[in-house]
């Protein structure tokens, strides 16, 4: 019989982490041996910031981002197929939600294993919950085009769905290209609407702000090689 394929979030930055994950992930992860991760350091110092039970070089780690080729779901899944626990496990936040993992997930399914996502840090769900904007109906569209002209095509685009449709636009950007992005914004949107900056989200550096483009045409945001989410209304 299969043993189940847990989705484990973690940190989206340096913070406390019991602030950040119940207890039952805690006990969860203590009864894993197999992982499927982004990247084998960031895992490995994550799961010593855990205090788990287990020694690390006594875990076994698959490495999947997006320099793998041709993944095979049912070698990685392997371990569960053969009754031992896995856990995919996020680079920062929520597994495959603007994180690689849905091929793991989708070829669970396909081998009859269960899949069982944990609760833990989402910077597109907290970003919205704090902007004060439509969490009934919303989008979310990752990176936008690098190219400027191309991007403010695209915002102007999204900008006119939020007036016809009250819909929430929700992105967000490589943290050096941040500027770019806010500035973006403030060539092309209308004044009156609103773009929420949620910036550096569950540690102590957080900061939440949502008003007009009029008033962020007269400030300057510390945002450069800062993680954002980018949230117009």
């Amino acid at each position: 019989m299969s043993a189940p394929l847990f989705l484990l979030p973690s940190p989206l930055g340096e913070g406390t982490l019991t602030a950040m994950f119940p207890l039952f992930n805690f006990q969860i992860i203590n009864s894993i041996d197999y992982y499927i991760v982004e990247e084998l350091r960031t895992a490995r110092r994550f799961l010593r910031k855990m205090n788990i039970d287990k020694a690390i070089d006594d875990l076994t780690f698959l490495v999947l981002n997006e320099h793998s080729k041709q993944v095979n779901g049912k070698e990685y899944l392997q371990p569960c197929l053969e009754g031992h626990n896995m856990g995919l496990l996020s680079e920062a936040g929520t597994p495959c939600i603007a994180d690689p993992g849905h091929v793991i997930v989708a070829a669970a399914h396909q081998l009859g294993i269960e899949v069982i996502p944990l609760v833990g840090p989402n910077s597109i769900i907290l970003s919205l919950m704090a902007s004060g904007f439509n969490g009934q109906n919303f989008s979310f569209h990752g990176y936008l085009p690098t190219d400027s002209v191309m991007r403010e095509k695209e915002i102007l685009f999204y900008e006119t769905l939020t007036k016809k449709t009250g819909q929430t636009q929700i992105f967000i950007e490589t943290p050096y290209r941040n500027e770019h992005l806010f500035h973006s914004f403030l060539k092309v949107c209308d004044p009156v609407t609103r773009l929420c900056i949620a910036c550096n989200l569950t540690t102590p550096e957080q900061s939440i702000v949502s008003q007009s483009i009029a008033k962020w045409k007269k400030e300057n945001p510390d945002i450069h090689k800062r993680p954002v989410v980018f949230l117009i209304n």
